[in-house]
Formats: structure tokens, C-alpha cells, sequence
């Protein structure tokens, strides 16, 4: 059974506002000549999440944790971007 941690404990940061980022698209199947044209990057917005890890070159974010029995934390919601993307 998880347990919910409690935020005194809690070592994480929660981002101060939503972070937008560019992210790739990509197509598997065919596409018209159309369609490659207009194809471009997406702008994502990532809002309530806590901070994992920083670096110079990438910020790593999870949005749900949890704790399981043996005390260990589970993250869930993970993701990394690259910091030329923000």
C-alpha cells in the first residue's frame, strides 16, 4: 500500500510558474508534401510539477510520487528536457 509523504519531509521544489519548452514531432507514416511543409515543432507547457534534478544543460521533472513500504520513493509523471528546448 503507498503512503502519502508528507511535505515536511519532502526534499523537492515545485516549479515557481509553468515552464514552456519545445518539443519534437515526429510522423511514422506518409505524409503529403503539404503536410512536411507545415511540419514544426510543438510548444509545451508543463505546469505543477516538482524539480528532480537541475543541470546546465537539462531539468528533470516528475509530477506524482509516492511511497511505498519499505520507505523508498516512486516517482511517476518523469520527464527530462533539454535546456536548449526551453
Amino acid at each position: 500500500m503507498k503512503k502519502h509523504i508528507k511535505d515536511s519531509k519532502f526534499k523537492y521544489k515545485k516549479l515557481k510558474k509553468p515552464l514552456k519548452w519545445l518539443d519534437c514531432v515526429s510522423q511514422t507514416g506518409w505524409i503529403s508534401l503539404k503536410q512536411m511543409e507545415a511540419s514544426k515543432p510543438v510548444t509545451c507547457t508543463t505546469g505543477d510539477f516538482w524539480i528532480y534534478k537541475e543541470t546546465d544543460a537539462f531539468i528533470t521533472l516528475f509530477g506524482t510520487y509516492s511511497q511505498d513500504d519499505n520507505g523508498e520513493i516512486e516517482f511517476g509523471e518523469v520527464i527530462t528536457i533539454p535546456k536548449v528546448w526551453i
